[in-house]
């Protein structure tokens, strides 16, 4: 099963590597706290706002969307 941890890693390791963003920059643009951005990442709050980010930057087309099948978190 995928937890909320992991779609998190999964979403700071694209972040940090692929994207070259920073936490910051993902809250600016959602209008989100850049902590509530960490929790998102550390898999403590699974906020949609941030799963939208995510996703419309491609983080699909990194790790496909049957990997991430049975997670829950949103």
């Amino acid at each position: 099963m995928v937890t909320a941890q992991y779609i998190g890693a999964m979403c700071s390791e694209y972040r940090r590597y692929f994207l070259k963003v920073s936490q910051q920059q993902i809250a600016d643009e959602t209008g989100v706290s850049r902590e509530l951005v960490s929790k998102f990442e550390r898999g403590t709050n699974p906020n949609a706002l941030v799963l939208f980010w995510f996703i419309k930057h491609g983080i699909f087309d990194w790790v496909p969307i049957e990997k991430w099948n049975g997670w829950s978190g949103v």
